[in-house]
């Protein structure tokens, strides 16, 4: 299938809005045997960063026909909403529907995990500076809800561990109690520096002045590998995702940066909280160091 123009992500500046509505670009069925819609634009946030996707509803104006969206994909910037028609008997509608109004729907607890889940790893790499780790360098974060973890390039001392774990869950909650406001902001690269505490990671590169929202699949595809291939586990998809989704340079685009209270920001293109104390509250449940990384894993209150 020859893909399309790049859908608009309209939750890369309304991370909070859960029902939009779009135009029906395509309607197909895949070699792998899934259907899925791609839109002119989506709330639906596809599976990248270390956050899973969005799931939800996709229904036709004017009609009874309702997609149920399973799973979110991006490929080339283009995002693929797959799911399967709740009366099949209708699939001719969406088949037949390019052009057509659909009205979308995010699953509000699903999404609302997520972003609590996300705006935890951030909030833990501001407390890893806090604690004295300032030399740990934030690296891959997987942000699902079994088993979520963010992974440092450096060691911690052996003989540190316990007492640190325990020094980082009572600053992680001390700033989860005070709270404070989280946005998203697109800036030039020396503002977007700046906001976040002076400079940006390696991966925003300072003459094209930031990155584009492209996913794991864009990665594999790039490498000329076929990305059904690849990633068919969570851990292994979120490592291309994560690489992927900051790591394409784009001429004249700007780094989107998450700020969480007074804290600095960082590059991120996922989801998040509108305030910090929304998180509820966090255990830092294990911190392991191994051949030169450390990864710590976390949960949060309920």
């Amino acid at each position: 299938m020859e893909l399309t123009t790049p859908t608009k992500l309209e939750f890369y500046d309304q991370m909070l809005k859960l029902q939009s509505k779009a135009i029906l670009v395509h309607y197909f069925k895949g070699d792998d045997g899934r259907k899925a819609l791609i839109l002119d634009n989506t709330i639906f946030h596809p599976q990248g960063g270390g956050q899973p996707s969005d799931t939800g509803f996709i229904c036709v104006t004017d009609s009874n026909l309702r997609f149920c969206v399973q799973d979110v994909r991006s490929k080339d910037g283009v995002v693929f909403h797959y799911g399967v028609a709740e009366d099949s008997s209708m699939e001719n509608e969406l088949e037949q529907g390019k052009g057509k109004e659909v009205i979308l729907q995010v699953d509000e607890s699903r999404r609302r995990l997520n972003s609590r889940l996300h705006s935890a790893g951030h909030l833990l790499d501001v407390c890893m500076r806090n604690v004295g780790f300032g030399h740990l360098e934030p690296g891959k974060g997987y942000h699902f809800p079994n088993g979520p973890f963010v992974e440092y390039k450096g060691t911690v001392p052996l003989n540190e561990l316990q007492n640190k774990q325990r020094e980082i869950e009572i600053e992680v909650n001390a700033l989860i109690s005070k709270g404070g406001k989280v946005y998203a902001t697109v800036l030039p690269y020396r503002e977007a520096a700046e906001l976040c505490g002076g400079s940006l990671p390696d991966y925003i590169h300072p003459v094209s002045g930031g990155y584009k929202a492209y996913f794991w699949t864009t990665f594999v595809s790039n490498t000329g590998n076929n990305w059904k291939t690849h990633g068919n586990s969570e851990s292994d998809s979120f490592h291309l995702l994560t690489v992927a989704l900051f790591s394409h340079p784009v001429q004249g685009s700007n780094p989107r940066i998450i700020k969480l209270g007074d804290n600095p920001g960082c590059p991120c293109g996922g989801t998040h909280v509108s305030d910090v104390s929304e998180i509820l509250s966090m255990k830092v449940s294990q911190i392991r160091t191994k051949k030169g990384m450390t990864k710590v894993f976390y949960t949060i209150g309920t």
